[in-house]
C-alpha cells in the first residue's frame, strides 16, 4: 500500500504590504487634511469670528446654570426638550437682563468718568511729579545728601517714562472701547447661535465623544471633565471676583471721596482678572490719582485695598475657586511672564489655567499608563 504523502504548506513569500495601502492610514490622512482644512479656515476668517468667540465663553458661563434649572423642572423627565428650552430662555432673561439692567444705569455715567479719566490723568501724572520732590524730600530726611540726589533723579526718570507710556496706552484703550461699541452691531445674531449651542451642547459632546476609538472613550470624557473642572472653576471665579472686586473698590474710592470712583471700580475689576499682579497694578493707578488730587487719601486708599484684598484671600478666593489651581506664587508669577511673552494680553488671562489644565491631564495619563502597565505585568505571570 503506497502511503500518500501530504503536500507541505506553501508560505506566503510575497513582502508584506505597505503601511500606506491599508484602509486605516488613509483614513487617518484624510482626518488630518480635514483638520488642517478646518484650522486653516478658521485662522484665516479669526476676525470675523471674534463674536462667535464672545459667544461660546457665554454658553461656557451659562452652561451650568441651565443645567440646574432644567434638573429643577418637574417635566424634565418627560419633557426633556422642552425643559432644556425653558431653562435656556429663562438663563436669558437672568443673564441679558441683568446686563440690560446694569447698563441702563452705570453706563451713562461710567462712560462720562471715563472721559473724565483720560483726558485728566496726564494731569494726575504731571501734578505728581511735581509732587515727587516734596515727598522724596520727607522720606530721604537723614539720608546722605549724594544718595538724596541720586533717589530724587530715579524717581524723576521713572515717572517721565511712566507720564510717555500711560496717555498712549489710555488712548489707545479709549479707543478700543469706542471700536467695541461699534462692534457690537455685528453681534445681532449672537443670541440666537448662543441659544443653537446650549440647546444642543450634549448632542455635540455625545459626537464628539463618538470620534474616538470606543476603547478610549471613558479616558476621554475622564480628560473633557478635567479641562471643564479646572477651567470652569478658574474662569468663572475670575469673573465673579473681578465684579466683587470691582464692585468693593469702586464703593470704597466714593466713600473716600476719589474722582471718578467708577472707572476706578472699573480698572480694579478687569485688572483682577489678571492672577497676582492685577491688585498692585490698579493700586497703582489709583495712587496715582490719590497723589494727584489729595495725598492725604492715599493712607485710607491703602487701607481699604488691604482690606479687600484680605477679605478676598481669605473669604472669597476659597470658596469660588476652591482647589482647581495650586501652584506656587512664584510659578504664577514665571507663567505670567511666558504667556504674556508668547500670546500677549489674552496669554496672561488664560495660561495658569491652561497649566493647571495640563498638569491635571498630564496626571491622570500617567497614572492611566501606570495601571495599564501593572495590569499587563499582572497577566504575564498568570501565564506563566
Amino acid at each position: 500500500m503506497i502511503e500518500r504523502v501530504q503536500p507541505r504548506p506553501q508560505h506566503d513569500l510575497s513582502p508584506p504590504s505597505s503601511p500606506w495601502r491599508t484602509p486605516r492610514f488613509w483614513r487617518g490622512v484624510m482626518v488630518a487634511l480635514a483638520v488642517g482644512l478646518v484650522g486653516w479656515m478658521l485662522w484665516r476668517a479669526r476676525g470675523a469670528l471674534i463674536p462667535f468667540a464672545i459667544g461660546a465663553l457665554i454658553v461656557y458661563l451659562l452652561a451650568p446654570l441651565v443645567a440646574r434649572i432644567e434638573q429643577q423642572l418637574p417635566f424634565a423627565q418627560r419633557s426633556p426638550g422642552l425643559a432644556r428650552t425653558i431653562a435656556i430662555l429663562v438663563s436669558y432673561l437672568l443673564f441679558f437682563g441683568g446686563l440690560a439692567l446694569a447698563g441702563y444705569i452705570l453706563v451713562p455715567p461710567l462712560l462720562e468718568q471715563a472721559i473724565q479719566f483720560v483726558t485728566n490723568f496726564p494731569d494726575y501724572l504731571r501734578s505728581l511729579l511735581q509732587a515727587v520732590p516734596h515727598l522724596s524730600a520727607r522720606l530721604e530726611q537723614g539720608l546722605p545728601p549724594r544718595l538724596q540726589i541720586q533717589i530724587e533723579r530715579q524717581v524723576e526718570s521713572l515717572v517721565g517714562v511712566l507720564f510717555s507710556i500711560t496717555r498712549p496706552a489710555l488712548l489707545a484703550t479709549v479707543t478700543a472701547v469706542s471700536a467695541l461699541f461699534g462692534f457690537f452691531s455685528a453681534l445681532v445674531l449672537l443670541p440666537f447661535w448662543i441659544f443653537y449651542a446650549l440647546r444642543h451642547e450634549r448632542q455635540a459632546l455625545h459626537w464628539f465623544y463618538g470620534l474616538w476609538p470606543v476603547q478610549w472613550q471613558d479616558d476621554v470624557r475622564a480628560i473633557v471633565h478635567i479641562i471643564d473642572r479646572t477651567f470652569g472653576a478658574y474662569i468663572r471665579g475670575q469673573l465673579f471676583l473681578g465684579v466683587v472686586i470691582g464692585t468693593a473698590t469702586g464703593l470704597a474710592m466714593w466713600a473716600i471721596g476719589l474722582a471718578q470712583p467708577l472707572v476706578l471700580g472699573l480698572i480694579a475689576g478687569v485688572l483682577e482678572l489678571v492672577p497676582l499682579l492685577g491688585p498692585i497694578l490698579s493700586f497703582l493707578v489709583i495712587a496715582v490719582v490719590a497723589l494727584a488730587t489729595d495725598a492725604d487719601k492715599l493712607f485710607a486708599v491703602a487701607i481699604a485695598f488691604i482690606v479687600i484684598q484680605q477679605l478676598e484671600n481669605n473669604l472669597l478666593v476659597p470658596r469660588v475657586q476652591g482647589r482647581a489651581v495650586q501652584f506656587n506664587p512664584a510659578i504664577v508669577m514665571l507663567l505670567l511672564v511666558i504667556g504674556g511673552a508668547i500670546w500677549g494680553l489674552l496669554g496672561t488671562l488664560l495660561v495658569v489655567p491652561i497649566a493647571a489644565a495640563c498638569r491635571d491631564v498630564y496626571r491622570y495619563l500617567y497614572r492611566r499608563l501606570r495601571e495599564a502597565e501593572l495590569a499587563s505585568h499582572s497577566n504575564a505571570r498568570q501565564l506563566d
